[in-house]
């Protein structure tokens, strides 16, 4: 993929480099396996190319090597191994390691917590012994359900009060070391290394029209969403990092430039994928209340603007997913 850091860090950009390519600096991902993952790994190997090795470290539940896109493999380390590796760096932490909600209901609800909790206490120890200048903890939208106590996914109350409890106790302790901590509330991504095809409305519907089959959408109510593209997060999160406009501690939830019902959407994705002879398939809609998965869109527009940042539309959006799950097909294939 290609990266236009200059753009995307705008006036900043000089001071993001100097700091990032400090001899001391170094970046910690974890829960390097997975889609936040992979993509910030393919992010920083553009940035870094050559001295990728020396300058990034990748964690996730088990040891492993994995490919990125770009050719480059990258080895990955149990996450336990964090807690030692990092106390003589300025270490800049990419926080994405637990176990998601559809992982809720393969272990009971003690099991699920202590997992998550060990996760939790790893990175926390190493927040309070390393140098450790900007952490991103990715959070979810689930923390509404939470707060709200909403039923609109049965396995989303308890995933979003572990991750609501995670952004405490990060805010508690960032705040008394100084550290600089970003929280983005992800509603609905897209873009490269997505995975779990089936369980996204976006990557569903397009894996259908790839594969040259109708789409089914089973919902019988409006569906709206709102999209960004997980490169395009990930800058600007580094961005913020280095940004002295915000406060020390960024919470914010993740909307794109437009909202869309999914309907729409399937219908958008045959246009851009020249699928025009494939159809929608739909129940009859009934007067329910609308599925509206969707952010409050004020902080991250106010970000973007002031940043002048560059965001990438739905329609390349669209086709970059596209084209990702494509060459998955062909490398699976």
């Amino acid at each position: 993929m290609a990266f236009d850091f200059k753009k995307a860090f705008g006036a900043d950009y000089p001071f993001i480099l100097d700091n990032l390519f400090s001899k001391q600096s170094h970046i910690a991902v974890t829960g390097a396996s997975g889609w936040l993952g992979r993509a910030t790994l393919e992010l920083f190997s553009a940035l870094y190319g050559d001295e990728f090795n020396l300058r990034v470290s990748a964690y996730g539940s088990r040891e492993q090597q994995i490919v990125l896109a770009d050719a480059r493999t990258v080895s990955v380390r149990p996450l336990v191994e964090i807690t030692h590796r990092h106390t003589q760096h300025t270490l800049y932490l990419f926080h994405f390691a637990f176990l998601t909600k559809d992982k809720v209901g393969g272990y009971t609800d003690d099991e699920y917590i202590r997992l998550n909790r060990a996760i939790q206490g790893l990175v926390t120890q190493v927040l309070e012994q390393s140098q450790v200048k900007a952490v991103l903890l990715s959070s979810s939208g689930a923390v509404y359900d939470y707060l709200n106590d909403s039923n609109r996914d049965e396995s989303a109350n308890l995933y979003g009060r572990l991750k609501y409890e995670d952004e405490l106790l990060f805010q508690e302790i960032c705040s008394k070391s100084d550290i600089k901590l970003l929280i983005p509330r992800i509603f609905n991504l897209s873009g490269p290394y997505i995975n779990k095809l089936s369980a996204y409305a976006l990557s569903s519907i397009i894996a259908n029209v790839v594969a040259r089959e109708n789409v089914l959408i089973r919902a019988n109510k409006p569906v709206f969403r709102s999209y960004i593209y997980i490169l395009d997060l990930l800058l600007i999160c580094i961005r913020l990092m280095f940004s002295e406009r915000f406060e020390n501690i960024v919470c914010f939830d993740t909307v794109g430039d437009e909202t869309v019902e999914v309907g729409e959407l399937a219908e958008k994705v045959c246009k851009l994928l020249n699928a025009a002879d494939l159809t929608v398939e739909r129940p009859n809609m009934i007067n329910g209340e609308p599925d509206s998965y969707l952010g409050n869109e004020q902080p991250i527009k106010d970000i973007i603007k002031g940043f002048e940042f560059p965001v990438t539309g739905l329609d390349r959006q669209i086709l970059e997913t596209a084209e990702y799950i494509r060459n998955l097909n062909t490398c699976s294939g």
